[in-house]
């Protein structure tokens, strides 16, 4: 009420602003007056004007209630009033982010790794969950998610806990030339000796994928975070040696609120508790 005296230059146009009569403002600086022990206006014919006692306790108030604002504003965020923006790719919506939001409210949209950096950087979102297939790249570390073969059931493989590279030297892989494991795979195969054979039935989605294995006796590699809900057509098996796998970070903005430094804790979590089975 004082800072509103202060800035408005008198009584009457306080009140208006508070919605107070006058003589409530007048009372309300006088009980003020008496609990600090000075005066704290200097009431004239042509306004109301601080003191310098006035001045002194205005701007350690003003202070204070910027720290009130900015606690009620990490509260807010905190209960879920105002929910954390995160931007994450879609098996790990399904997963793990899905786990986190039990413990920690937010509003989650669909983003590949690159769209995810940029919304970051344009503070479209607070934090980003993305992968890659790299030792070191942008962003905590959250943890890995281990590359499995997918088989189509039947195939002789599927007889076999760990099948060895070598023995998909003939066979025709999914997955498109954007897929993100492509590169890593290509890579360890010619390792192995051979190199693979795409079908021309190309796709990034990991349940088309399986389908495409299971309808047309396609192998290829699925994350295990995409194993949320296999298809019944397909059979998953180590590969030996084990494909790179992919690296989970969480990236958040320049200026984190509380609760998206509590993300990278919950999403680790909720990896050490989720299971495709």
């Amino acid at each position: 009420m004082l800072s509103e005296v202060a800035g408005r230059g008198s009584f009457r146009a306080a009140a208006a602003a508070l919605d107070y009569t006058p003589s409530a403002v007048s009372q309300q600086i006088a009980l003020l007056e008496r609990e600090v022990g000075h005066r704290l206006v200097d009431r004239g014919p042509h306004g109301a004007q601080l003191t310098e006692a006035g001045v002194v306790l205005v701007r350690h108030a003003d202070v204070a209630l910027d720290e009130l604002d900015r606690a009620r504003q990490e509260l807010a965020a905190l209960s879920g009033a105002a929910a954390l923006r995160v931007a994450a790719f879609p098996t790990a919506t399904a997963t793990i982010v899905a786990l986190a939001a039990r413990s920690l409210p937010m509003r989650v949209v669909d983003a590949e790794p690159d769209q995810a950096y940029a919304m970051l950087a344009n503070g479209e979102v607070d934090a980003a969950v993305v992968y890659d297939f790299e030792p070191d790249g942008n962003g905590d570390l959250i943890g890995y998610d281990p590359m499995l073969l997918c088989l189509p059931a039947g195939h002789p493989l599927t007889e076999l806990e760990d099948v060895d590279l070598a023995e998909l030297a003939g066979e025709r892989w999914f997955g498109g030339e954007t897929c993100p494991w492509i590169s890593v795979l290509v890579e360890q195969c010619r390792a192995a000796g051979f190199t693979p054979t795409f079908s021309l039935l190309q796709t990034n989605d990991y349940a088309a994928m399986q389908a495409l294995a299971a309808t047309h006796g396609l192998v290829g590699l699925i994350p295990t975070l995409a194993l949320a809900a296999p298809h019944p057509g397909v059979v998953f098996r180590r590969l030996k040696p084990p494909p790179r796998p992919r690296t989970l970070r969480y990236a958040v903005g320049g200026a984190p609120t509380p609760a998206a430094e509590q993300l990278g804790a919950h999403l680790k979590a909720a990896l050490r508790d989720w299971s495709p089975n």
